[in-house]
């Protein structure tokens, strides 16, 4: 019979097999033959295809906290439209006293979600953190109650009839949005999110399929915000 440490250091060892072989059929995704290659620039830690972003762009930021580096150098070095979501009573603060371009950068207090709905919002375990969660198995003690719109919706209330990119980090609600928008066939050209929760690994190898599906093509990640791109013929 194995020992207590044994068997636990089996079951991390046998974790981390998983999480190779997961993450090994992932990248697995990354090529699609004859695809072009998209070169990307790094900007707050996270991958931008190089090229893309036009001034006309329309780009939705959903989950800010209190960092709006990437949100800043969309309108400031490639002039594109962007309209970032948080309903968290820090980030609207933060918002607030934050020097931006309030024109190209527009703050909407709300979070995105598969519907329109107020929803609980639960704390980060660790206080110092801003993020809070609409799964209630991500969050600690403490929450707020705030409204929630599908991409759908804040595309009518905002009078825009596409999406062209989409950056989420919303603490393990993405599949969410996802499905909904996907439903609906709204298909931005690019989106930027990361994965959460404790299967965060196989849940992007399951989305990754089946964004590969609707012609999104995986380019890469940085730490956990992945990156996928769609080409006007797909």
């Amino acid at each position: 019979m194995l020992s207590r440490w044994r068997h636990s250091s089996l079951r991390r060892r046998l974790k981390e097999i998983s999480r190779w072989h997961i993450e090994k059929h992932l990248l697995g995704l990354l090529v699609r033959p004859g695809a072009p290659e998209v070169r990307a620039a790094i900007v707050a830690e996270m991958l931008l295809p190089d090229g893309w972003v036009d001034r006309d762009w329309l780009c939705y930021s959903a989950g800010i906290g209190e960092d709006i580096r990437f949100e800043k150098y969309l309108t400031e070095h490639l002039g594109a439209n962007v309209w970032a979501f948080d309903p968290t009573p820090r980030s609207i603060k933060f918002m607030e006293g934050t020097p931006h371009d309030r024109d190209k950068l527009r703050f909407v207090p709300t979070g995105l979600w598969n519907e329109d709905a107020t929803l609980r919002f639960y704390a980060p375990s660790n206080p110092a953190h801003v993020s809070h969660s609409v799964m209630e198995e991500l969050g600690g003690a403490g929450h707020f109650d705030a409204p929630c719109q599908s991409v759908a919706s804040a595309m009518r209330s905002l009078g825009h009839d596409r999406v062209d990119l989409l950056k989420m980090n919303i603490e393990g609600a993405e599949h969410m949005v996802l499905c909904a928008m996907l439903a609906a066939r709204i298909l931005p050209r690019v989106i930027i999110l990361t994965w959460e929760g404790d299967d965060a690994l196989l849940k992007a190898y399951r989305w990754t399929k089946r964004l590969s599906s609707e012609g999104y093509r995986f380019i890469g990640r940085l730490a956990w915000f992945f990156t996928y791109v769609r080409d006007k013929a797909a």
